[in-house]
């Protein structure tokens, strides 16, 4: 079965014997985990930390199809 490239380059970084021992369960999450890297832009980004506290305010276009 093919590998997504980011799992690939992943892999090949690795000691061939490490990359070997994955399991395609422990592959599927660590494919998760890149997925969630890629997070969609958007027009506005705010971000602000008070105390221990923060702040987030995204907006942008809707990409779902409702």
């Amino acid at each position: 079965m093919a590998r997504p490239p980011a799992i690939e380059t992943f892999l090949a970084r690795l000691p061939a014997s490490l990359a070997a021992s994955f399991s395609p369960a422990q592959l599927d999450a660590i494919e998760l985990h890149f997925a969630m890297r890629h997070r969609p832009t958007h027009t506005i980004d705010w971000r602000h930390r008070i105390a221990r506290f923060y702040i987030i305010l995204l907006a942008g276009h809707s990409q779902r199809a409702d």
